[in-house]
């Protein structure tokens, strides 16, 4: 539990977000356009947001790491960004007919990801795992797919499923009980979904053996980033990508996260991997709504008007996206800009891992690059299990002391993690540094 005087700050600094979402909760489930934008006792409301800042309805000043959970690299309201969007609402907002950004986008990424060879559009991260897996399948005739544990691949029934499950009912390690995270998921869509451990070769291809000719795909997000952050042991990523070869498996890369982010073409770079398929969202778009699933060209023309695999929206491609998307990787994200926001975030990374050092508290921080995260256990985990002992009231309560000092570290539930923008400067992570050892020392205080 968090503790009482820490609740009593929180709301009393925040009395018109309270009015706010007692309105809100009226007509909206929750008060929120998104359940994971609520928490106890009750979310704050923001009024407007620049840079690396944002101000909320009372006044308050935070330096932001959540960015829009990621979508936001940028910085909120880059210049650049809101040029290329004025410049955009003045032609119009959408076509839903082809239009010349929307393969100059698509060549940026393939010159970033040079295994893809085609990118498709989407809207969001959710559509994006949904379509890669639903190719996956009519190209490769199988059904079933394969998660990991923990992992959060967005809201389509067949991957709702082994999320966070409750430590009781995951089954032995080596082999997890699938888990439907999600009241009204159909419980012979879990029958397709088959679950491994992350970091754990030897389960992955004892489930391939097992189902072997039946496994269509594997998805995967690279590094954990819906688990706090875990990284991958050595060679992990290689030999997955090798045994997926070999029982000819399609490896899909969810880089919705790390896409465009820990290095300027992801994960796939950054460990010099080629998957099959790779699903981008958040940090492509500048912060506006845009995804995209790429692969190997005879993978991609599945998808009609080439093959029979139905894909389609009405937001597609939309210009107003794919302007804000073009000036985010052609123009802002530079090689500069990546590095910049790598040595900020590792800066950030070592700076609370030495304020841990002078507390009490038993934590660990798991970061790479512009990533990172606070776990409140003594050792780094390797994959959901080792994670989810994480200690949850600790958790909160670092939480709320960053948010009742003007810093907002991340998304408002455990297992999220900090994003650095190039907005950040200097002065931030220093004063974050110093905000987190103050918030350290009250969590080692009971």
């Amino acid at each position: 539990m968090v503790k009482e005087e820490t609740i009593e700050e929180y709301i009393a600094r925040t009395p018109k977000s309270k009015k706010r979402w007692e309105e809100a909760r009226e007509v909206i489930p929750g008060g929120v356009g998104s359940s994971v934008r609520y928490f106890n006792p009750y979310p704050f409301f923001i009024s407007k947001a620049k840079g690396s800042r944002i101000w909320d309805v009372d006044g308050n000043e935070y330096i932001d790491y959540l960015m829009g959970y990621g979508i936001n690299i940028t910085g909120h309201a880059h210049p650049i960004i809101v040029d290329a969007v004025k410049e955009q609402l003045e032609k119009a907002t959408a076509y839903t007919i082809p239009h010349e950004k929307s393969f100059l986008y698509i060549k940026e990424l393939l010159r970033r990801f040079p295994m893809m060879d085609m990118f498709q559009f989407a809207n969001s991260g959710t559509e994006a795992t949904m379509h890669a897996v639903r190719i996956a399948r009519a190209y490769t005739g199988k059904d079933k797919i394969v998660k990991i544990e923990g992992t959060y691949h967005g809201q389509h029934d067949y991957v709702l499923v082994s999320v966070q499950p409750p430590l009781a009912k995951t089954g032995p390690k080596w082999a997890p009980t699938p888990h439907v995270y999600s009241d009204g998921v159909p419980a012979d869509t879990a029958k397709n979904t088959l679950i491994a451990p992350y970091n754990n070769v030897e389960a992955m291809e004892n489930l391939f053996k097992k189902h072997e000719g039946e496994i269509a795909a594997v998805i995967m997000e690279p590094v954990m980033l819906n688990c706090g952050v875990i990284l991958p042991k050595p060679d992990y990523l290689k030999d997955i990508r090798k045994l997926t070869e070999e029982y000819n498996v399609v490896l899909i890369f969810d880089e919705v996260k790390t896409g465009c982010r820990i290095a300027a073409g992801g994960a796939s770079e950054f460990y010099k991997i080629k998957p099959d398929l790779v699903t981008l969202a958040k940090a492509i778009g500048g912060g506006l709504p845009l995804a995209v699933f790429g692969g190997k060209r005879d993978i991609m023309e599945t998808i009609g008007p080439v093959g029979r695999t139905s894909h389609g929206g009405t937001y597609c491609a939309n210009p107003l996206s794919v302007s804000a998307g073009l000036a985010c990787l052609t123009k802002v994200m530079t090689n500069k800009m990546y590095k910049y926001i790598t040595d900020l975030g590792e800066k950030l990374n070592k700076g609370i891992r030495d304020m841990i050092e002078d507390t009490d508290v038993k934590a660990c921080v798991n970061g790479i690059g512009p990533v990172g995260y606070v776990f409140f256990i003594e050792t780094a985990p390797v994959d959901f299990r080792t994670a989810a002992v994480n200690d949850l009231d600790k958790t909160w309560e670092f939480w709320f002391n960053m948010v009742n000092k003007g810093v907002l570290p991340w998304g408002p539930l455990q297992f999220e993690e900090w994003y650095m923008s190039i907005a950040h400067t200097k002065e931030d992570i220093a004063k974050t540094i110093e905000t987190s050892g103050d918030a350290l020392r009250k969590c080692a205080k009971g």
